[in-house]
């Protein structure tokens, strides 16, 4: 579970630095990476709620 989480946050700190500097506020490639940044942003908080669920039930 630790993996994915790290592994989600790797790929929004690269989606980010892309969507910063490579891309054109407004264009489409702008846009759409701007809205998987929010998905990975919305997937990242999931997962790390269904961990912290977890970790409580075990103790």
């Amino acid at each position: 579970m630790l993996l994915k989480l790290g592994l989600i946050f790797i790929v929004f700190v690269i989606n980010s630095i892309v969507t910063y500097y490579l891309t054109t506020d407004g264009t489409w490639v702008n846009l759409l990476l701007k809205s998987l940044s929010l998905s990975l942003i919305i997937v990242f908080i999931y997962n790390y709620v269904k961990l912290m669920i977890t970790i409580k039930r075990q103790k």
